[in-house]
């Protein structure tokens, strides 16, 4: 094989290599990672906070909470768009490619850039509590619950607590 010929391989395989390697340094494939935040923990800490604010409620008393989730936190992530024309025999194409925009925080900590959350979705909320006979209690605590979740009265069950608990 003549010199030149195998200096060109080599060029060639040096190339790919380093396209290769700027691959797993580029936005474009990097993938967002979601801070983690179960849908256990949300749903916990949410019931603690909904059964403070219910047994506020003038009559109500003792009150316990459960709630039932339909999503967890999401993120949407801001993206770079770039379009890169090619010609072709019938006339122009767009392709169209997008990355992920990558923030710096610190000297060796990257991040994407974060646009919006998305918070959990509620589905249903079942309260039970002492004054739940009152028709006065029954429905300030459906009307709190409904405003606070932004959710019809179908998705609310209010009822008394047993005694004996």
């Amino acid at each position: 094989m003549p010199k030149k010929t195998i200096l060109m391989i080599v060029g060639a395989v040096v190339v790919l290599i380093g396209l290769l390697l700027s691959e797993f340094t580029t936005g474009e494939n990097q993938t967002p990672e979601e801070p983690y935040v179960s849908a256990e923990e949300y749903i916990k800490n949410t019931e603690k906070n909904l059964e403070k604010l219910l047994s506020d409620i003038d009559g109500a008393g003792n009150v316990k909470v459960m709630l039932t989730v339909d999503t967890c936190y999401e993120n949407v992530y801001a993206k770079s768009y770039d379009t890169k024309g090619q010609k072709d025999e019938n006339g122009t194409e767009n392709e169209l490619s997008e990355e992920y925009i990558i923030v710096k925080k610190g000297s060796n900590n990257e991040e994407c850039l974060v646009i919006k959350v998305y918070e959990p979705t509620v589905k249903g909320v079942a309260v039970i509590a002492e004054g739940a006979d009152s028709i006065r209690v029954k429905t300030a605590i459906t009307d709190t619950v409904c405003a606070l979740f932004n959710i019809s009265t179908a998705q609310v069950s209010v009822e008394k607590m047993c005694a004996d608990k």
